[in-house]
């Protein structure tokens, strides 16, 4: 799947928490990451229940949030 591949991408590479070039301080606030939270809702959805469930876990995102563990519930 495409999307699968270009999550994959992204966390190798680009990603500031688990990219090859990531320093050790972490930056996401949830545990698992957004992407992988929305790999897995893709994985167990489809694309359309999966980019929707990443976009609302994205929104609750913010800086004075404390460290949560939010695993992808079906």
């Amino acid at each position: 799947m495409i999307i699968i591949a270009i999550i994959n991408f992204y966390q190798k590479f680009i990603s500031p928490d688990q990219s090859i070039f990531s320093r050790k301080r972490k930056y996401c606030v949830f545990e698992p990451s957004c992407s992988q939270y929305t790999k897995e809702a893709i994985m167990h959805g489809g694309i359309f229940y999966g980019l929707k469930k990443g976009f609302l876990r994205i929104i609750r995102c913010h800086p004075f949030q404390k460290n949560l563990f939010d695993p992808f519930k079906s």
